[in-house]
């Protein structure tokens, strides 16, 4: 559950209603709301990114104490 949470945040939360926002609101690229904007998007990414890589980790270490495929043990 936390890498497909930690996977959809950032599109669906932060990346589409930010580029949303400004395709309504008309931002012109290279304007400081523009590159707040995509410093937001960014920031979001990294973090994103970094709750992906601990949820993979989550998963290594569960599978390192419990196997789950061994039938006799």
């Amino acid at each position: 559950m936390g890498l497909i949470g930690a996977a959809s945040f950032w599109p669906l939360t932060v990346y589409f209603p930010v580029e949303m926002y400004i395709a309504q609101r008309r931002v012109p690229r290279g304007s400081a709301r523009w590159l707040s904007l995509q410093a937001l998007s960014v920031g979001c990414l990294a973090v994103s990114v970094a709750a992906s890589a601990g949820s993979i980790a989550g998963v290594v270490d569960a599978f390192k104490a419990h196997n789950p495929f061994c039938w006799t043990c």
